[in-house]
């Protein structure tokens, strides 16, 4: 089937191969969430208290119990209060289970600096994650090493005067109860009796007068904090090997799949770092075994598995984006044959034609960001944008990847037209800062083509005045999702809910269509990215929302013709992850 512009030829519909017997093995990238939110508990700590347990000393000393000191204030503090005791019940260090009593790490795999956790050891922590040092003090999480290792504290007595800073003028140390601060006695008292403690809350006071106790600050641009972000807490090691924080989870449950599953070539990739607009996703690991060692035999031993294990370790949670869509993007780069034939580069040339596209200099671009001013007019429109290379930061030293390519001869990312490829997405939320891809150009080669949505209803999209165009068409899905299904009939989202702006910039103009992560994932899923194969190749987007179900994750996994699953613990990402896999085995004598 040909098509009318140059540049545009092999674009889906078009005829497939038969699946072969056995089938090829498909082709699949775990993309794992690298954001913030990724460091925060599945369940916050609770901020549970009953009215009137507390006492309300007068005039009391800043090591008193309600009183305020250079750690914060000590406000429901302690572990007794029986509202505290009930939302805590999920752990007993006493207990003779397993699941309650967390004596066994949770993640103790030897490629990782600290044991994930040291169950007699203690950790600082906040009500919403573990302290990390950028962000908040006293900590247990180094810097950016995500793999360790972590700062403890051997006993209950260090570990209580390190959480306030070794500060022995607010809070008195003189060996014997009767003389120590009252909050430093209980503080003891429960990391003995319970394995965990309620401590002080920062406040305005802590922050300004003692920054070593002091953070987290909320960044312009981002969400505000939760009142728990600034609730302090010491936990023993059992504490957290109950319930680990979110990437300690995912990191866990993907080993253990990669571990399992066999007859598939995997990859790991992760969110990109600020590299300006367009984020190229960094590929820690690209699909394996080669070519030659997938097909017709399977070659287990060099698929790696060790590899692709320290690769999963290698994400580093501190992403202030959520970039999903333009890691999307830019693994469809390395789907494409761009090393064969400049695939990618010649349909994502700048300037796009006709001018700059849209986003991009001058007749698209995007409002100025609210909270920096940073102008939005000459939004993605560096020559390099959509095919930027690795570069190091003068300043920093740091190296940043630039958009992912697959290798030559074996190190193909498809190996033959009947393979499946598949991009796996575990994320903690709705993407974000996340709009910077060549929407208008995507939209092009999709309508030259002939795409259809789900329904067979033709894609439409029309770029011009998209602040003032009422149907400016493209992909958004989020209507057909329950948002809740009570008697006696269901509420569903709207668009509009897709197209969420706060916290969130840049983003498009066009109302319905003004995020485009979802957009991304129909153009890799209704487009041939091989120039060098017969049939068509494009690839399939599944997403797993962890602990999140919103309308644009859901969105992303229909435009990609994949499905989308909600995993709120383990077990349910385990299966999530089995289930996705096995969605992109067809099964022998299929089509792909």
């Amino acid at each position: 089937m040909g098509l009318v512009a140059a540049g545009m030829q092999g674009l889906l519909p078009l005829p497939v191969q038969a699946q072969e017997t056995p089938p090829v093995p498909p082709g699949v990238i775990f993309l794992v969430d690298n954001n913030e939110s990724m460091q925060d508990y599945p369940q916050y700590l609770p901020e549970a208290f009953t009215p009137g347990f507390y006492p309300t000393p007068v005039n009391p000393r800043p090591g008193d119990l309600g009183g305020e000191g250079s750690a914060g204030l000590a406000l429901n503090t302690g572990c007794s209060d029986p509202a505290l005791v009930s939302a805590m019940s999920w752990f007993d260090k006493d207990s003779t289970e397993l699941q309650r009593n967390g004596a066994i790490p949770f993640d103790s795999d030897s490629d990782l600096y600290s044991p994930f956790f040291e169950p007699n050891k203690f950790y600082f922590s906040r009500g919403r994650r573990l302290g990390w040092n950028v962000k908040e003090m006293p900590f247990a999480v180094n810097g950016n090493d995500f793999a360790g290792p972590l700062f403890t504290m051997g006993d209950p007595l260090t570990a209580c005067y390190a959480s306030v800073g070794w500060d022995l003028t607010d809070y008195p140390y003189t060996g014997s109860v009767s003389g120590n601060a009252p909050l430093m006695n209980e503080c003891v008292a429960c990391l003995t009796s319970k394995g965990w403690w309620r401590g002080p809350i920062v406040t305005s006071r802590t922050q300004a007068q003692n920054p070593g106790q002091a953070g987290p600050v909320q960044e312009l641009g981002e969400p505000p904090l939760p009142p728990e972000a600034f609730r302090k807490w010491v936990l023993s090691g059992r504490v957290l090997n109950v319930r680990p924080p979110r990437f300690v989870n995912a990191r866990k449950v993907l080993k253990d799949v990669i571990q399992m599953v066999t007859n598939t070539r995997m990859g790991v990739a992760t969110f990109g770092g600020n590299q300006g607009w367009f984020d190229p996703p960094e590929l820690l690991a690209k699909l394996r075994p080669a070519c030659d060692q997938s097909s017709p035999v399977f070659n287990d031993t060099a698929l790696d598995r060790p590899g692709l294990r320290r690769a999963v370790n290698a994400v580093r949670f501190r992403n202030p984006e959520r970039s999903l869509g333009e890691a999307l993007f830019g693994l469809g780069g390395y789907f494409s044959s761009q090393v064969v034939d400049n695939r990618w580069g010649s349909w994502f040339p700048q300037p796009i034609s006709p001018g700059w596209g849209w986003p991009g200099c001058c007749n698209g671009g995007t409002f100025d960001n609210p909270y920096t001013g940073e102008q939005g007019m000459y939004w993605g429109v560096a020559s390099d944008e959509w095919l930027k290379p690795g570069f190091t930061d003068p300043w920093s030293g740091a190296y940043f990847p630039g958009q992912p390519w697959e290798g030559t001869g074996a190190d193909k990312s498809v190996c033959n037209a009947s393979q499946v490829n598949a991009v796996i997405a575990v994320t903690s939320g709705t993407p974000r800062s996340d709009n910077t891809v060549p929407i208008t150009r995507m939209m092009d080669l999709l309508k030259a083509n002939g795409a259809r949505h789900p329904d067979g209803v033709l894609l439409t999209f029309d770029p011009a005045n998209p602040d003032t165009n009422p149907n400016v068409g493209g992909v958004n899905y989020c209507d057909r999702f329950v948002k809740s299904d009570g008697y006696p009939w269901a509420e569903y989202f709207t668009k509009a809910d897709c197209d969420y702006t706060d916290f969130n910039w840049p983003t498009g103009l066009a109302v319905g269509n003004k995020n485009f992560m979802d957009d991304v994932a129909f153009f890799l899923a209704n487009t041939d990215l091989r120039g060098d194969l017969v049939g068509a190749q494009p690839v399939r987007t599944y997403v797993i929302g962890y602990g999140d179900s919103s309308p644009m994750l859901q969105s992303i996994a229909m435009a990609g013709q994949g499905r989308f699953y909600r995993a709120n613990g383990i077990a349910e990402l385990r299966a999530a992850l089995l289930d996705a896999i096995g969605a992109s085995h067809p099964p022998a004598g299929s089509t792909p």
